[in-house]
Protein backbone atom coordinates (compact mmCIF):
# COMPACT_ATOMS: atom_id res chain seq x y z
CA UNK A 1 0.00 0.00 0.00
CA UNK A 2 2.88 2.37 0.82
CA UNK A 3 4.29 1.89 -2.69
CA UNK A 4 1.00 2.46 -4.47
CA UNK A 5 0.05 5.66 -2.60
CA UNK A 6 2.82 7.82 -4.17
CA UNK A 7 1.88 6.43 -7.59
CA UNK A 8 -1.79 7.32 -7.12
CA UNK A 9 -0.89 10.77 -5.79
CA UNK A 10 1.37 11.43 -8.79
CA UNK A 11 -1.32 10.20 -11.15
CA UNK A 12 -3.98 12.46 -9.59
CA UNK A 13 -1.71 15.53 -9.69
CA UNK A 14 -0.77 14.87 -13.31
CA UNK A 15 -4.40 14.38 -14.34
CA UNK A 16 -5.67 17.46 -12.51
CA UNK A 17 -2.96 19.63 -14.09
CA UNK A 18 -4.03 18.55 -17.56
CA UNK A 19 -7.67 19.56 -17.09
CA UNK A 20 -8.69 22.88 -18.64
CA UNK A 21 -9.10 25.76 -16.23
CA UNK A 22 -12.85 26.46 -16.34
CA UNK A 23 -12.46 30.06 -15.17
CA UNK A 24 -9.94 30.81 -17.90
CA UNK A 25 -12.14 29.37 -20.63
CA UNK A 26 -15.13 31.44 -19.53
CA UNK A 27 -13.14 34.64 -19.06
CA UNK A 28 -11.99 35.14 -22.63
CA UNK A 29 -13.99 36.47 -25.54
CA UNK A 30 -14.76 33.63 -27.93
CA UNK A 31 -14.60 34.61 -31.59
CA UNK A 32 -16.37 32.86 -34.44
CA UNK A 33 -14.18 30.37 -36.26
CA UNK A 34 -15.90 30.93 -39.59
CA UNK A 35 -15.50 33.55 -42.28
CA UNK A 36 -16.93 37.04 -41.95
CA UNK A 37 -20.10 36.54 -44.04
CA UNK A 38 -21.02 33.28 -42.33
CA UNK A 39 -20.68 34.97 -38.93
CA UNK A 40 -22.82 37.92 -40.08
CA UNK A 41 -25.45 35.48 -41.37
CA UNK A 42 -25.42 33.70 -38.02
CA UNK A 43 -25.94 37.01 -36.19
CA UNK A 44 -28.88 37.82 -38.47
CA UNK A 45 -30.47 34.41 -38.03
CA UNK A 46 -30.06 34.53 -34.24
CA UNK A 47 -31.02 38.23 -34.05
CA UNK A 48 -27.83 39.02 -32.14
CA UNK A 49 -25.66 42.14 -32.22
CA UNK A 50 -22.11 41.88 -33.57
CA UNK A 51 -18.72 42.80 -32.17
CA UNK A 52 -16.18 43.17 -34.96
CA UNK A 53 -12.49 43.37 -34.07
CA UNK A 54 -9.74 44.24 -36.56
CA UNK A 55 -6.20 43.36 -35.53
CA UNK A 56 -2.73 42.47 -36.77
CA UNK A 57 -0.41 39.85 -35.29
CA UNK A 58 2.53 42.28 -35.35
CA UNK A 59 0.59 45.06 -33.54
CA UNK A 60 1.58 45.50 -29.84
CA UNK A 61 -1.66 47.30 -28.85
CA UNK A 62 -3.62 44.47 -30.53
CA UNK A 63 -1.77 41.89 -28.44
CA UNK A 64 -2.41 43.88 -25.28
CA UNK A 65 -6.08 44.18 -26.15
CA UNK A 66 -6.35 40.44 -26.74
CA UNK A 67 -4.88 39.70 -23.30
CA UNK A 68 -6.23 42.56 -21.18
CA UNK A 69 -9.51 43.68 -22.72
CA UNK A 70 -10.78 40.44 -24.24
CA UNK A 71 -9.51 38.59 -21.16
CA UNK A 72 -11.79 40.62 -18.90
CA UNK A 73 -14.32 38.22 -17.39
CA UNK A 74 -17.25 40.66 -17.29
CA UNK A 75 -16.80 41.77 -20.90
CA UNK A 76 -16.23 38.20 -22.07
CA UNK A 77 -19.42 36.96 -20.41
CA UNK A 78 -21.47 39.77 -21.98
CA UNK A 79 -20.05 39.32 -25.46
CA UNK A 80 -20.03 35.52 -25.41
CA UNK A 81 -23.62 35.35 -24.21
CA UNK A 82 -25.30 38.07 -26.26
CA UNK A 83 -23.11 38.87 -29.31
CA UNK A 84 -21.60 37.21 -32.33
CA UNK A 85 -17.90 38.06 -32.04
CA UNK A 86 -15.80 38.34 -35.19
CA UNK A 87 -12.11 39.08 -35.46
CA UNK A 88 -10.36 39.88 -38.69
CA UNK A 89 -6.61 39.88 -39.22
CA UNK A 90 -5.84 42.74 -41.59
CA UNK A 91 -2.94 40.76 -43.04
CA UNK A 92 -5.33 38.27 -44.64
CA UNK A 93 -7.28 38.73 -47.86
CA UNK A 94 -10.62 38.77 -46.03
CA UNK A 95 -9.22 41.20 -43.45
CA UNK A 96 -8.03 43.58 -46.19
CA UNK A 97 -11.38 43.43 -47.99
CA UNK A 98 -13.40 44.16 -44.85
CA UNK A 99 -10.95 46.80 -43.58
CA UNK A 100 -11.39 48.64 -46.89
CA UNK A 101 -15.18 48.34 -46.56
CA UNK A 102 -15.08 49.87 -43.07
CA UNK A 103 -12.29 52.35 -43.88
CA UNK A 104 -9.92 50.98 -41.21
CA UNK A 105 -6.75 53.06 -40.95
CA UNK A 106 -5.28 52.03 -37.58
CA UNK A 107 -5.32 49.07 -35.23
CA UNK A 108 -6.80 47.60 -33.15
CA UNK A 109 -10.39 48.53 -33.96
CA UNK A 110 -13.53 47.47 -32.11
CA UNK A 111 -16.89 48.03 -33.74
CA UNK A 112 -20.26 47.19 -32.20
CA UNK A 113 -23.39 46.73 -34.30
CA UNK A 114 -26.95 46.45 -33.03
CA UNK A 115 -29.33 43.73 -34.23
CA UNK A 116 -30.36 45.95 -37.17
CA UNK A 117 -26.76 45.97 -38.42
CA UNK A 118 -26.26 49.63 -37.51
CA UNK A 119 -22.82 50.54 -36.17
CA UNK A 120 -23.30 52.08 -32.72
CA UNK A 121 -19.67 52.13 -31.53
CA UNK A 122 -16.29 52.37 -33.17
CA UNK A 123 -12.97 52.88 -31.46
CA UNK A 124 -9.45 52.70 -32.82
CA UNK A 125 -6.52 51.90 -30.55
CA UNK A 126 -6.18 49.97 -27.32
CA UNK A 127 -9.15 50.29 -25.01
CA UNK A 128 -9.94 48.91 -21.61
CA UNK A 129 -12.93 46.65 -21.08
CA UNK A 130 -14.39 49.35 -18.82
CA UNK A 131 -14.83 51.57 -21.89
CA UNK A 132 -16.65 48.90 -23.88
CA UNK A 133 -18.89 47.37 -21.20
CA UNK A 134 -21.26 50.39 -20.91
CA UNK A 135 -21.78 50.44 -24.68
CA UNK A 136 -22.45 46.70 -24.74
CA UNK A 137 -24.98 47.12 -21.94
CA UNK A 138 -26.70 49.99 -23.73
CA UNK A 139 -27.06 47.86 -26.89
CA UNK A 140 -28.56 45.06 -24.82
CA UNK A 141 -31.04 47.39 -23.11
CA UNK A 142 -32.62 48.46 -26.39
Amino acid sequence: MKKILPFITTLLITYSCSLPDADKIKSEVVFESTDYQTAINKATMQNKPVMLHFYANWCPPCKKMRKVTFGNKELAELLNTHFINIKLNIDTQEGRIQSAKYNIEGFPVVMLFNTNGEMVYRQTGFQEASAIIPVVNSILEK
